[in-house]
């Protein structure tokens, strides 16, 4: 049985303080998007409880009605873009119809979503990167279950897969991929961008699920998962 999950912690998700009253959640609403601005355009700096609630046009009572302060805040925020992120991965999972891809399409895609999932594209995401275990619970959530949905599509190709025990190549080729973009994108010397990682790392998928080592094709440009929406 496939078992992509068990190496990875998972921790529950953190309670998010939920208001009920709609004006109450306009205003949550606000301070979110006045932040998630601030930080993509000032970064961490420039992220203060006065400049949230004047961009938000709100107040400093009502900041503190819902967050102790920035630290909380940032908690928030990368507990919420990743819960959400998670959110839509699940319902493209039961909505999409994966079956019209094919196992290079699947790899591809597989591999582009990892790429992004740790290669943060928007700014204030990698705002968010630094702040000292502001998404870590959330992100490794989302991890988990995206390695498990690309375990799952991928299987869905097993007629494809040469190796002997395709679940095991799935489970072990997924963490390859991962531990291989972890480590490049930690790269300080000659990184490789993201077409070149996909590129590269796509070939090392689908040369350890098939027999197939030589270099890939040209990227197909599959329509995916957008992990940002």
């Amino acid at each position: 049985m496939l078992d992509l999950e068990e190496p990875i912690a998972t921790p529950k998700p953190a309670q998010i303080r939920a208001p009920k009253q709609s004006r109450s959640r306009r205003t949550l609403e606000r301070i979110v998007a006045a932040s998630l601005e601030l930080l993509g355009t000032e970064g961490l700096t420039g992220l203060t409880v006065h400049k949230v609630v004047a961009k938000a046009g709100s107040s400093v009572g009502s900041f503190y009605a819902r967050f102790d302060g920035k630290e909380d805040l940032l908690d928030y925020l990368g507990e919420r873009v990743w819960t959400e992120a998670l959110e839509r991965w699940e319902v493209a999972l039961e909505t999409r119809d994966w079956s019209t891809l094919s196992l290079d399409e699947v790899v591809e895609g597989s591999v582009g979503l990892l790429i992004d999932a740790q290669r943060s594209r928007s700014d204030y995401l990698k705002a968010l990167d630094w702040a000292s275990g502001s998404q870590n619970d959330a992100y490794e959530r989302f991890r988990g279950e995206l390695l498990l949905g690309l375990g799952r599509l991928l299987l869905e190709q097993r007629e494809s897969i040469s190796h002997p025990d395709p679940e095991l190549a799935v489970r072990i080729g997924l963490r390859a991929i991962l531990g291989t973009v972890d480590a490049e994108i930690r790269a300080t010397d000659n990184r490789l961008d993201r077409d070149s990682l996909t590129t590269e790392a796509r070939t090392l998928l689908l040369g350890y699920l098939t027999g197939n080592a030589s270099p890939a094709a040209q990227a197909i440009g599959v329509d995916f998962f957008d992990v940002w929406g």
